[in-house]
């Protein structure tokens, strides 16, 4: 049997902010975006939700966003806190007001992987692959940063990585399959 993950990228949070904000507004508004699900007119494009019936299993991150997502490709999913987003804590800069794009921006240029997240990462590759070799192709809908660490983390391991244009769109999907046995 073949094996396959699609690491797909949740659709669009229902949480928007524009305009600039401090620190402490920065929090507030992670705060918010985790606890949102997706916006109800982002839906999934029609080649994704072919790959989803074509899964034997879809598994989601925890993080409401993911579970609407991941439930608009399939009612039966199976979540797990190992696909969550990564900490992305912002640089501790009192007094400067951004947009979120330069938040974000501020977070990518310094942001530091834990020891723990690494080893949540390697688990989240052993339960994927664990899953894959029992149901052949798993959809796991997850987050982009984590996203990107997981792929490499399979691609260490052996798998290919099939990454389209539009590589970190919302809905995007990041094909691994496992090559001659490897894992």
């Amino acid at each position: 049997m073949e094996q396959k993950i699609l690491l797909v990228r949740h659709g669009r949070s229902a949480h928007v902010h524009r305009g600039f904000i401090d620190i402490a507004g920065f929090r507030r508004w992670r705060e918010a975006y985790e606890a949102a699900g997706i916006d109800e007119r982002d839906q999934p494009p029609a080649a994704l939700k072919d790959l989803a019936r074509g899964s034997g299993m879809i598994v989601a991150s925890t993080a409401p966003r993911a579970v609407h997502s991941a439930m608009l490709l399939r009612p039966h999913i199976t979540t797990s806190p190992l696909l969550a987003e990564l900490e992305l804590a912002p640089p501790n800069i009192r007094g400067i007001r951004m947009p979120l794009i330069g938040w974000a921006l501020s977070i990518g240029i310094r942001r530091h992987v834990s020891p723990a997240e690494l080893e949540r990462v390697q688990e989240a590759a052993q339960w994927l692959s664990d899953l894959a070799a029992e149901h052949g192709t798993v959809l796991a809908v997850t987050h982009a940063s984590f996203r990107s660490l997981l792929s490499r983390e399979f691609v260490g391991r052996g798998w290919q990585c099939e990454i389209p244009k539009g590589r970190s769109r919302h809905w995007s999907a990041w094909s691994l399959s496992v090559v001659n046995g490897t894992d």
